[in-house]
């Protein structure tokens, strides 16, 4: 089986490089609310498949932005952030990546708006 949490470490490294990001973790931490600093990247593992001898990671990343502002702009934002995290992991990450699609309202975190990018590594070689 392949190691993925050094794949993940990869992915955050990554991700460390877009501006104005407060708070950056693998994983989402239950019971999360309005005292987490935002904008937020959460890097959360959704499933990991086996074909032979090779692996898919298919992750998500949830960017969050506090709701003190109005949702036209929480949009923007989220939709700046989200082309952002599109273009850096598919152009800097040495893996076949894809991008699977995005939801924009995934409110898993209170008083935090949040939205979920999708994406799928392939072609990772099992040891």
């Amino acid at each position: 089986m392949t190691n993925i949490f050094p794949i993940l470490q990869d992915i955050k490294e990554t991700l460390s490089k877009i501006e104005g990001i407060k708070s950056l973790r693998i994983g989402l931490e239950k019971g999360a609310d309005s005292a987490i600093n935002t904008p937020l990247i959460r890097l959360v593992v959704e499933k990991v498949e086996s074909k032979g001898a090779y692996e898919s990671l298919i992750f998500q990343v949830i960017l969050a932005f506090d709701t003190k502002n109005d949702y036209e702009e929480l949009y923007e934002k989220f939709y700046n952030k989200e082309y952002e995290v599109k273009e850096l992991l598919i152009s800097s990450l040495p893996h076949e990546i894809s991008y699977l699609g995005s939801i924009s309202d995934e409110d898993r975190l209170n008083s935090i708006k949040a939205g979920i990018l999708r994406f799928r590594i392939d072609g990772l070689y099992r040891d």
